[in-house]
């Protein structure tokens, strides 16, 4: 297998020292300065790679594409059963705890958008890009005659979505009455009701 390029192991090292810095300070406070003090290099040296902090967090936003949408396809990909397929799904998209600091990046660096997804078109389709997993795996189960939908595939996968988003949050956000397992639980019983199918045990 061929090594990652210097370059891309640069960019991971400079995203990596960004994800460390986001959780001692607000997306506001990053500067390239000290993503560079960081790591130990010049705040040119960084540039080279990201022309400037909002080209910064915008990969890091970006960084949700892999995690999210095409690890979790690759899972789907390996696993024949559609409730299984769903039950993994949503267990990969909730982060792992409070302490997930890339989930914890990726939101900060995704709420930075701010109120204007329309100005941030690849920003903005992050959460549609998720969706699209929700809604292959919802109806090809209901294509395989596994799920018996409650509302057209595309209403479960936006709901499953967003319960993923604001859930997650409050895990991430440390809300002592939302945790992992009570998000599982309320988008399995969620998923449970709209598929008519259910879900094998929590892996």
């Amino acid at each position: 297998m061929a090594r990652p390029s210097r370059r891309a192991e640069r960019r991971e090292d400079i995203l990596g020292a960004a994800i460390a810095l986001l959780e001692r300070h607000d997306v506001a406070a990053l500067r390239m300065g000290d993503v560079a003090a960081e790591l130990g290099l010049t705040a040119n040296a960084v540039r080279y790679y990201f022309k400037d902090v909002e080209a910064l967090v915008t990969e890091l936003a970006l960084r949700s594409d892999v995690r999210f949408r095409d690890e979790r396809l690759a899972l789907v990909a390996a696993i024949d059963d559609p409730a299984e397929q769903l039950a993994r799904v949503i267990e990969a998209g909730l982060p792992l705890g409070p302490e997930d600091a890339e989930w914890r990046a990726i939101w900060r660096a995704v709420l930075a958008a701010g109120f204007e997804l329309d100005r941030h078109a690849a920003v903005g389709g992050i959460y549609h890009r998720q969706v699209a997993v929700y809604a292959q795996v919802v109806a090809g189960g209901a294509d395989a005659g596994a799920f018996a939908l409650a509302a057209p595939a595309v209403d479960v996968a936006m709901t499953l979505m967003s319960m993923e988003d604001y859930l997650g949050y409050r895990i991430v956000a440390r809300d002592p009455l939302v945790d992992r397992g009570t998000a599982l639980r309320l988008m399995r019983g969620y998923a449970e009701q709209a598929t008519g199918a259910t879900l094998p045990p929590a892996a």
